[in-house]
């Protein structure tokens, strides 16, 4: 049987309008297949709204799918003990690790927290650690850990930064160093052509950097790239910044272009892969809070899908960022909700690093009649340098500047 297309029929696609100053954001992810996820059309339901549930029903419902085999429901008091005395967890945390890892004398785990500490881990930094991947109490640290530090700080890696990866992200200490760290490591570095701090950031954001056969999974889809048309440039750039939506099935990676591209976006323009990372990245049952979160101040489904394409950045936002920036702007600053969706670029900015310091002075030197109205978006698109050229140094009375120094600081 023919499946049906993945855009639903009568679906209008408008072109995208580029907003201004994104913002950059990062997670560890698994490198994994992604499932099929089509939506044929809809009889009776507007054009807008068959765009909606397209994007809703396109997401997967995670980038890797991971299957996690609980051991029966006990309690092995002296791995719950260890943990709790020499790790420091709490006893609910001891035991959801005791399910993971289980040992009967402290020798092996006392050899890895004591090798842990030579390196400058902290205590919170090894609970976090083993937190992650609790296996690691039984590694060998001479056979297996040592070796991987070695090659780590050979590529100039501060021990500090070292440390802080690690413990946030030990995935990569499970894998064997000749067999599949090193070839991953260098296969990426000559790919990006980058620096080799940049491929541990890139390992930051991305556990598979290190951890996957990234030629089998990265090349099919920058090839698929490349035919859109995107810069080398940009894709360099998004590859070592987001690695993780590249982590996909070149399948149906292929079929998230195609969508990406129908909606409008430019494959010259760097909103194209913002669009694409939204798509790829982002959970349906994400989707759709952060669709009931818009909603609930008004939003249409005509408002949403055109917020999207004037600025997809807004659906990688948390919805508790999206509700916070949103009440701010309605009922602190009176701003209608229809506002904000014609200018979703509002949702990316911090509210307490520089929404609130401008609003603040600009709402005094309305009160002081100093300026009769000013256009929030400007406001907030502008850099700092313009924004005190203009709002701020014209005035003699330091009182304006101090507000706003203090409210960055709050």
């Amino acid at each position: 049987m023919e499946k049906p297309p993945i855009w639903p029929p009568g679906c209008k696609i408008r072109s995208c309008r580029h907003a201004e100053n994104e913002e950059n954001g990062s997670n560890e992810c698994s490198l994994a297949d992604q499932d099929n996820n089509e939506l044929s059309g809809i009889a009776g339901i507007s054009p807008a709204s068959q765009c909606l549930s397209f994007i809703q029903n396109y997401a997967k419902n995670s980038l890797s799918s991971r299957f996690i085999s609980k051991i029966p429901s006990y309690e092995p008091s002296f791995t719950v003990s260890y943990l709790i005395n020499s790790c420091g967890f709490s006893p609910e945390s001891a035991f959801s690790v005791s399910e993971t890892v289980h040992f009967e004398s402290p020798q092996k785990p006392d050899s890895v927290i004591g090798f842990l500490k030579n390196h400058g881990f902290s205590q919170s930094q090894i609970r976090s650690l083993i937190n992650r991947r609790p296996k690691l109490l039984l590694a060998n640290p001479d056979k297996s850990l040592l070796p991987k530090f070695q090659f780590f700080y050979s590529k100039r890696i501060s021990s500090s930064e070292l440390r802080r990866i690690l413990s946030l992200n030990p995935h990569v200490l499970e894998y064997d160093l000749a067999n599949r760290i090193v070839p991953s490591f260098n296969f990426f570095k000559d790919l990006t052509q980058c620096s080799d701090d940049k491929v541990f950031l890139a390992y930051k954001n991305c556990s598979g950097i290190l951890t996957r056969n990234l030629e089998f999974i990265f090349t099919p889809n920058l090839a698929i790239l490349r035919e859109k048309g995107v810069p080398e440039s940009v894709l360099m750039n998004k590859l070592l910044v987001h690695p993780r939506i590249f982590a996909v099935n070149p399948e149906n990676f292929r079929r998230a272009t195609e969508e990406v591209k129908k909606l409008g976006f430019n494959p010259l323009q760097q909103l194209f892969l913002v669009a694409l990372q939204a798509l790829i990245q982002i959970s349906k049952s994400t989707w759709e809070r952060k669709f009931n979160v818009f909603k609930q101040w008004g939003w249409s489904d005509e408002d949403i899908v055109s917020a999207f394409e004037k600025y997809p950045r807004c659906m990688l936002f948390s919805e508790h960022k999206i509700s916070e920036n949103m009440d701010f702007f309605v009922n602190t600053m009176g701003c209608k909700s229809s506002y904000i969706a014609n200018h979703p670029v509002l949702l990316s900015y911090s509210l307490e690093k520089r929404i609130i310091p401008r609003c603040s002075v600009l709402k005094a030197l309305l009160s002081k009649g100093l300026i009769e109205k000013f256009n929030v978006n400007s406001i907030m698109v502008c850099t700092e340098k313009v924004f005190l050229q203009r709002f701020v140094t014209p005035f003699e009375d330091p009182y304006f500047l101090k507000l706003y120094e203090e409210k960055q600081t709050l």
